[in-house]
């Protein structure tokens, strides 16, 4: 059989008057030396509920006991049957959600069934020997009597508490001696309960309300020792792994901290080629402000040559205006033309008939005023075809000026 000395083996002796020739079933650790006391105490088989398959089948593989089963918790139509089991104990409460936990556990149990159920005292601070956590929730005494009350008409609240000290015995003593127990030495008569157990079921049960389990010393003292080394071998490590993780943490940070300084020289040099491109925009800025000024001033003359032209006639009613004037012209300076031309006509004709009817001059005179006449008329005519020429003239150019802005526009 086992020889392990935890602290919830202190169930299987404290249950054995409800276990022996029982069926018990154990919800806890697979790993636990409790299910094995309890075939030693004289349980008839014991079936072992376990939340984590990892320890399920760790213990069912070591296991050599006929009458010791594991099974998953969660396999509740095979280890939680109806009325299959007629004591549970539970190591920890807090192994799953409590209020599913009492509702398997009560459907688990005979009528007459009855549930010893375990929870750490949260504030149990220097344990006889050290406990293995197995709970996900933490569950103190309040926590865990609603817990079981909710399910069980009859419930009863005791606590687990450490013991030392000496046994003094008669080693001759008449019959029976009856124990005494002295508690002077304990602040307040008892020691801080480590654990707090609830007892469970649906009818009254008689079980001790005062037991005394004595342990082994050399086991308690030896289980202590070398838990005590295996916590100081394991805080060794620990300072080791932290050790390293610092020297790699302190390498890490050196090269962080030349990647910083290199990062802090490209910094300021990217700072000063910041400063110059803001020195420079800053330029452009007041040399774009300044063309600004003079697009403003542009636009400014550009709005009053526009309200002048709106003001002004059309180029093209100008230049017709101006074409109808020199045509005009024109026409007078033809007619003009034309009156001297019959002017000339006229004198010729009046000429010739003072000549027929005047006697007749010499011919040097005759021809002397013939020529005069002549020079007259013909300076006037030369006059009026300048005047017609110079008229065309502005005419034609008139006309090409304002085919020439048509072009320009178009």
């Amino acid at each position: 059989m086992s020889s392990a000395i935890e602290p919830s083996i202190v169930l299987a002796a404290y249950a054995e008057p409800i276990a022996n020739g029982r069926r018990v079933l154990f919800i806890g650790p697979a790993v636990s030396a409790l299910p094995a006391r309890l075939i030693e105490r004289g349980a008839r088989l014991v079936m072992v509920c376990d939340p984590d398959p990892v320890r399920v089948a760790e213990a069912t593989a070591k296991n050599r006991i006929g009458a010791l089963s594991f099974s998953a918790l969660t396999d509740g139509h095979l280890a939680l049957r109806d009325g299959a089991f007629d004591v549970c104990i539970v190591e920890d409460a807090g192994i799953a959600d409590p209020v599913a936990l009492m509702k398997k556990i009560r459907r688990a149990l005979t009528p007459r069934g009855v549930a010893l159920l375990a929870s750490l005292n949260p504030e149990a601070k220097v344990p006889l020997l050290p406990h293995r956590p197995s709970g996900v929730i933490s569950l103190d005494y309040y926590a865990l009597y609603d817990a079981v009350k909710a399910e069980f008409e009859h419930v009863r609240m005791l606590g687990q508490a450490p013991f030392v000290g000496y046994v003094i015995a008669d080693f001759a003593p008449d019959g029976t001696p009856e124990p005494s127990l002295d508690t002077a030495f304990l602040p307040g008569g008892a020691e801080e309960p480590e654990l707090f157990i609830a007892v469970a079921s649906q009818h009254p049960v008689a079980l001790e309300a005062f037991a005394v389990v004595q342990l082994p010393y050399r086991s308690v003292v030896t289980g202590s020792s070398t838990a005590d080394a295996e916590a100081l071998r394991r805080a060794r490590a620990s300072e080791q792994a932290a050790r390293s993780k610092l020297s790699e943490l302190e390498a890490a940070l050196g090269t962080e901290q030349k990647s910083v300084q290199a990062r802090d020289g490209k910094l300021r040099e990217a700072e000063t080629k910041v400063f110059a491109r803001d020195a420079e925009l800053s330029a452009l800025r007041q040399e774009l402000e300044n063309k600004n000024q003079q697009l403003k001033a542009r636009d400014a003359e550009l709005s009053a040559l526009a309200e002048q032209l709106k003001q002004a006639p059309p180029p093209e009613e100008a230049a017709a205006a101006d074409l109808a004037a020199l045509e005009q012209t024109l026409t007078e300076r033809g007619e003009h033309i034309r009156k001297l031309e019959r002017d000339l006509r006229e004198a010729e004709r009046i000429g010739k008939e003072l000549l027929r009817q005047a006697s007749p001059p010499s011919a040097s005179a005759v021809e002397t005023q013939r020529k005069a006449a002549e020079t007259e008329l013909a300076q006037k005519l030369a006059k009026s075809q300048a005047d017609l020429i110079a008229t065309r003239w502005a005419l034609e150019a008139a006309v090409k000026k304002n085919a020439t802005s048509d072009n320009a526009e178009a």
